[in-house]
């Protein structure tokens, strides 16, 4: 029984499936408006009874539509002992201009569907706003190459509004950076007697080249939502906007080098880690010099240029840059941190440091600047610390019982003819072996100390370790030079030239933008070398603390 049901059950689908296959292939259009405004869309649909596989050719209506959305729907239907498949296209379609338009007939498996008319009426120009509308703005409509402009749109809307974008601007004639600024802002306000809710958007544009420049309209898509519940998606544009862009204006005489900074306005500060006044010999300070700028962007900040004195030395770190931007534009910011190590004691002065900068209000050209600033170079605790050397001591007068007096002389002149006999025999076993007299004993421990240190160095320098290489280099060289540096600056400028240059590197990654990169083996091939040279020096019978003069 069951196998006679299901062979019922498959006879019943082979003669639908042909029934299916049977039919002819029939196409039906039609749209849901014949007559629609300019900027609304309207739903083309094209209906397809029969089964056929593939899909319509849109490419006739492209030239008079643009194709928003498209859906396929597929269903069967039986009525009066008849199957009957149907597939539907639904296709959202925007005007491209005003006019009555054929929409040409599609072609799907052989099959063509029939033409539609549809009237296109153009926008009506009135005075009085329409229920969605755009205002656009651009200040100053005339600017410099790289200044700011700020464009702003205002989107009022009288109606509801559902699934919506909005094109940010383009600029056509040249090129220029777009920035948006902020969030957007919403507000009500009244226009001839109607409310509209209006939304606000500014972007900042930077023009990269002097010329003529057309901004190109906006275009705001959205479903618009009508009082009675009736909805369509519609398209509104806003104007185009003509900017003018003139090219830079040349620096000054006295800053031909100038770079071209076109702002709004810019102030230039500095702030120090400790007292600025005050310096201590070979302990850093760090200087910090902060450029504010309106009306550009943080890229557009140049370097700054430090000119250096005897005295003093300044390493730069990276720079920060940073931005920040509201309703009135770009508020660019860069922030350059120096250490600055002073290489004497005494009266220095650190020179003004000067940024030239282009006042697109008054278009002329200003010197941001910071002073010179006069600064006081003390000593380092450890050369102050150091004990000065003392006079013979007063020699306190004996007490000497006048009873015993002859006695003591006899003493005396005892232990003199004693120790006349020990120099004696010592210098003639001397003479015999043929040797010079002994060394000092201090020179002992001084020359271990120096080679201990030298040690430390050396690990150091594998290690790859600037702090501590600087640390045990100035303790060496405090050994070594009959002037003890207090200073790598005041080493570097003591030492031979392959010292002197590994010197002046290890200053630059401890205080320099290298910081944290040094590699320690150009230190210790110098090292090794001049320390053979002094040991050479050593051993020819010269003094132990020869200096390594360049």
């Amino acid at each position: 029984m069951v196998s006679v049901r299901g062979s019922i059950a498959v006879c019943f689908g082979l003669l639908a499936a042909g029934l299916l296959c049977a039919q002819e292939i029939q196409l039906r259009a039609s749209v849901d408006r014949a007559t629609v405004s300019e900027n609304e869309s309207f739903t083309y649909v094209l209906l397809m009874q029969g089964q056929a596989t593939g899909e319509p050719d849109l490419t006739p209506l492209s030239t008079d539509f643009e194709v928003l959305q498209r859906s396929r729907n597929t269903s069967i239907q039986m009525a009066s002992g008849q199957t009957t498949q149907l597939t539907e296209w639904r296709l959202q379609l925007m005007p491209r201009a005003a006019g009555a338009f054929t929409i040409p007939p599609l072609q799907l498996a052989g099959a063509l569907s029939n033409p539609v008319e549809v009237q296109i009426l153009p926008a009506v120009a009135t005075d009085a706003p329409g229920e969605i509308f755009m205002e656009v703005e651009v200040e100053p409509s005339t600017a410099y190459v790289q200044s700011q402009v700020i464009y702003t749109l205002r989107l009022f809307r009288a109606v509801n509004t559902g699934r919506s974008s909005l094109t940010p601007p383009e600029v056509i004639g040249g090129e220029a950076i777009i920035v948006p600024l902020g969030e957007d802002r919403e507000y009500r306000t009244v226009r001839d007697g109607q409310d509209f809710v209006v939304l606000e958007r500014r972007y900042a544009l930077f023009p990269q080249v002097a010329g003529e420049f057309t901004i190109q309209p906006l275009t705001f898509e959205a479903v618009v939502i009508t009082a009675s519940g009736f909805s369509s998606l519609q398209r509104f544009r806003s104007d185009a906007l003509a900017m003018s862009v003139r090219p830079a204006v040349p620096p000054p005489p006295e800053h031909p080098d100038a770079t071209w900074l076109p702002a709004r306005d810019l102030t230039f500060t500095e702030r120090w880690s400790g007292e600025p006044g005050e310096f201590t010999l070979g302990i850093p300070q760090t200087r910090t010099l902060l450029v504010e700028a309106e009306g550009v962007l943080e890229t557009q900040l140049p370097e700054l240029a430090l000119a250096q004195t005897d005295g003093v030395k300044q390493y730069s770190d990276q720079p920060e840059l940073s931005r920040e931007s509201d309703a009135g534009g770009i508020h660019a910011a860069r922030t350059e941190g120096f250490a600055v190590i002073a290489q004497s004691v005494g009266a220095v002065t650190i020179p003004a440091v000067e940024l030239p900068w282009f006042n697109v209000v008054d278009e002329t050209w200003e010197v941001a600047r910071v002073e010179p600033r006069g600064v006081t170079v003390l000593a380092s605790q450890e050369a102050a610390a150091q004990p000065v050397a003392q006079g013979p001591a007063e020699s306190t007068s004996p007490v000497v019982v006048v009873g015993n007096e002859r006695l003591w002389q006899g003493v005396s002149a005892g232990l003199l003819v004693a120790w006349f006999l020990t120099v004696l025999v010592f210098w003639r076993g001397g003479r015999k072996r043929g040797q010079l007299a002994p060394e000092p004993a201090a020179e002992a421990p001084r020359s271990a100390s120096r080679r201990r240190l030298l040690r430390e160095i050396r690990l150091a320098c594998v290690d790859n370790d600037p702090a501590r290489a600087r640390d045990s280099l100035l303790a060496w060289a405090a050994l070594r030079f009959p002037e003890e540096p207090k200073t790598l600056g005041s080493l570097a400028a003591t030492a031979p030239e392959r010292l002197a240059a590994a010197v002046q590197d290890l200053e630059r990654s401890l205080y320099g933008r290298g910081r944290g990169n040094w590699d320690g083996t150009a230190l210790k091939k110098a090292l090794a070398r001049a320390d053979a040279v002094t040991r050479a020096g050593d051993d020819s019978g010269h003094e132990d603390l020869l200096p390594l003069y360049r």
